[in-house]
């Protein structure tokens, strides 16, 4: 596999060719864009110009055969087409017929082309970098239009039109530098066997706690008591898993039904930790829809090896997972202050989740929005807003008669709970 200098080396392997297999010898082989001239005055000559670099789509993301390894982790090989464009010089630009030995020169040239369509390893003109490449070069004459010669033409400022043709050579591969790992190669073949249904979810909802709540709403904020309805709860052990949270363990109330309170910063004391542990700031729930997974961990029938025998049966612990579910989880309000104000107010008001920097939050006051901005510091906890913006809405929010909700939406997601204000 070859390393950056792949391209180069193609070019100079083209160069190397033409240099000794054209027939009016001898001939200079440059690789100049066709608008410079060269440096020594040269006779004939023929140019080849990589006017182009293009990805080969056939080849993207297959690793080399022999080299590479299903199992691995990291970049493939970068494949590529080069396109050339080969223009004839003649050795004199003089006189009538100057035009005719340019095209004997580029028919020279075509004709080496074509009889060294693809150059093997054991080319003497093969480039020393790409001695070890698994796919060799590979030289085609490139259809191209009138017009298409003419755009590469009148991108060059200083050259005139010259007729030429286009080749595509393929393939070339550039090695990534990127490190590579290897999966750790299977060490006994196990099959699982569990005749128990894996659980399975039909509803998630904020535990009522007051009567005439309503059974079913999917919101709920941090230190809310979430209920979990489904089948096959019941397990050696039993874990909820909240969005990108660790699993936490449970008791479920029956096989059908299983609470958890939604953590805040906090995981909880379950059979697997006898202590509450801290959750990453970067890691604790925020406003927004959250995933909900139950798992259970049963007996299990296990058959292992297999390769020469029928294999040994065991018993071991089976961890199966339902599909997912999802609820919503919204910031809470415990209060505001004040509780009666004018537009001239700066209203206080507190809660959990209330900010977070990457997400968008606004206070409601009946059904006028009012941004949390960055300057007023707002925390997690904590947010203040000026109620300027309920004189400047339009119509003005007229005074409340006896009171107004106040709620706050981050992310998108609406605060359930709220709090009375007297606007005046």
């Amino acid at each position: 596999m070859s390393t950056y200098k792949a391209i180069r080396a193609v070019s100079t392997t083209l160069q190397n060719l033409l240099s000794n297999e054209m027939e009016d010898l001898p001939i200079a082989v440059t690789l100049l864009p066709p608008d410079i001239a060269p440096t020594v005055a040269t006779g004939r000559r023929i140019n080849l110009y990589l006017y182009l670099v293009s990805e080969n789509g056939s080849l993207k993301n297959q690793e080399i055969p022999g080299e590479g390894h299903p199992g691995t982790y990291g970049n493939p090989p970068l494949s590529l087409n080069l396109h050339y464009l080969m223009t004839g010089f003649s050795d004199t630009e003089a006189g009538d017929d100057r035009d005719l030995f340019s095209q004997e020169t580029l028919g020279d040239g075509m004709r080496v082309m074509h009889d060294f369509a693809i150059i093997t390893r054991d080319s003497p003109y093969l480039d020393p970098v790409l001695q070890h490449e698994f796919e060799r070069i590979k030289i085609s004459l490139q259809p191209a239009s009138l017009e298409e010669y003419a755009k590469i033409w009148t991108a060059l400022p200083n050259a005139n039109f010259r007729c030429s043709v286009a080749y595509n050579v393929t393939v070339i591969q550039i090695e990534s530098e990127r490190p590579r790992r290897l999966a750790t190669p299977v060490q006994t073949r196990r099959i699982h066997l569990s005749l128990m249904n894996r659980p399975e979810i039909t509803g998630v909802y904020r535990t009522p706690v007051l009567p005439g709540d309503p059974i079913g709403d999917a919101r709920a904020a941090v230190g809310q008591l979430l209920t979990i309805t489904g089948l096959g709860f019941k397990a050696s052990k039993t874990w909820v898993k909240i969005g990108d949270l660790e699993p936490i363990g449970v008791v479920p109330m029956s096989d059908e039904t299983l609470q958890i309170t939604v953590p805040d910063a906090q995981y909880p004391a379950d059979f697997d930790h006898p202590l509450p542990r801290p959750i990453p700031p970067d890691a604790r729930l925020q406003p927004g829809a959250q995933l909900v997974q139950v798992l259970a961990q049963r007996p299990g029938d296990v058959v292992q090896g297999g390769f020469a025998d029928r294999g040994t049966s065991l018993v071991e612990d089976v961890t199966q997972s339902s599909a997912q579910s999802v609820f919503m989880l919204v910031p809470g309000i415990t209060s505001i202050s004040p509780g009666a104000g004018t537009s001239a107010t700066a209203l206080t008001v507190n809660g959990t989740r209330l900010f977070n920097p990457q997400l968008k939050s606004f206070v409601y006051v009946n059904d006028i929005a009012i941004e949390v901005l960055l300057a007023t510091l707002p925390t997690d906890t904590q947010v203040n807003v000026s109620l300027a913006a309920l004189a400047a809405a339009l119509p003005p929010l007229p005074p409340s008669p006896p009171n107004y909700p106040v709620r706050i939406q981050v992310n998108g997601a609406l605060s359930v709970d709220f709090k009375p204000f007297t606007y005046s």
